[in-house]
């Protein structure tokens, strides 16, 4: 059996910010670099030897921004469907880390109504 998690720590490796099934978690990272190649903007994922991501903070909050810079501006529902959970583990991912995003509520098409829901299935022990 091979491993059982994917874990996402700060790139210091101090706090963990989601300790993601093996599958999910390299799926999250193959969408957010298919994400951060579409958006020109590094992602701050660095797939580490644990079998992980160290995830710089600082860069991924600048991604995280400018995934959601790019889903307000657009109307197309398609375009928020694809990128509505990569997003939202973005978003909870970054608050566990300290970080925040600039919103504009009335642009968000309805963005964060899972967001609890993500929060909960996120969780991870401090």
């Amino acid at each position: 059996m091979g491993p059982l998690s994917y874990e996402f720590e700060t790139a210091d490796r101090t706090r963990t910010l989601w300790d993601a099934g093996y599958h999910s978690g390299h799926l999250y990272v193959a969408l957010a670099q298919g994400a951060g190649e579409m958006l020109r903007l590094p992602t701050g994922l660095t797939p580490n030897e644990l079998g992980g991501c160290d995830v710089d903070l600082e860069t991924f909050q600048a991604f995280t921004q400018g995934m959601y810079d790019s889903y307000c501006s657009t109307t197309s529902f398609i375009m928020h469907d694809l990128m509505r959970g990569l997003l939202l583990a973005s978003i909870v991912m970054l608050e566990k880390g300290g970080g925040t995003i600039v919103r504009v509520p009335e642009r968000e098409a309805g963005l964060l109504q899972k967001h609890d829901t993500y929060v909960r299935g996120m969780w991870v022990e401090d």
